[in-house]
């Protein structure tokens, strides 16, 4: 009964790998996106908000309230900064990202796992792929990550599970660190857009809020003008 459970905890493993990895290769390539073009120009909104109520604060210096929505604006405006700093992908060599991508091909690729694990593993190995060919380098490291800590069995033996204290524990809480995970990437708001419908087109809605902030920007920009 204790192998049928291990052999069962492993199989929904792999199957938890490989939803994670092509989430993770959906969900970066949509984030990317959005921070190389969304992102700047919502900062700029949030920093002509911020002016704007800065100079109209200093011009009515008894008002509390104008003082009040500038340092509101000026809090907005440094923590978005402070997020957008904190998401942004860290740089990589070239050599680095096909260090990490090499050896992930050879933890997931079908013909070097055990037989039971093919599809998830050929699956996995498509994501990462996919993620690779993309330049979403953030994505090929969740993935190496990922199979760096669990992995696939790469031979129908118990080698890796008799090297656990208690296999089946050790099972149950990868498989659910995985769901949490998988939760978590499900949530955000970039899986959010690509689950939308199958027709959903990700570059009509990245260009239809790139026009919104744009011609939000440009509003700004005429009041203050108008104004001051």
């Amino acid at each position: 009964m204790r192998q049928s459970d291990l052999q069962d905890l492993r199989r929904a493993l792999a199957r938890r790998l490989q939803e994670k990895a092509e989430l993770e290769a959906q969900v970066r390539a949509v984030q990317s996106q959005f921070q190389d073009e969304i992102a700047p120009l919502q900062e700029e909104v949030l920093r002509l908000q911020m002016e704007r109520l800065k100079e109209a604060a200093q011009a009515r210096m008894r008002s509390a309230k104008l003082r009040n929505a500038f340092h509101d604006a000026q809090a907005a405006y440094e923590q978005f900064q402070e997020r957008r700093a904190s998401s942004a992908l860290p740089d990589a060599s070239g050599e680095d990202l096909k260090a990490t991508y090499r050896r992930a091909t050879k933890q997931c690729h079908p013909d070097a796992v055990a037989e039971p694990y093919h599809e998830e593993a050929a699956a996995t190995f498509q994501a990462l792929e996919s993620a690779y060919d993309a330049n979403h380098a953030s994505a090929v490291r969740a993935i190496a990550d990922d199979l760096d800590r669990w992995g696939f069995p790469r031979a129908p033996s118990d080698a890796m599970d008799e090297s656990m204290s208690d296999p089946v524990a050790s099972l149950r809480e990868a498989v659910a660190d995985l769901d949490a995970s998988i939760e978590r990437l499900r949530s955000s708001q970039a899986h959010r857009t690509v689950s939308a419908g199958e027709d959903v087109d990700v570059e009509s809605i990245v260009g239809a809020q790139k026009r919104a902030l744009q011609e939000r920007i440009l509003e700004l920009k005429r009041r203050r003008r108008a104004r001051f």
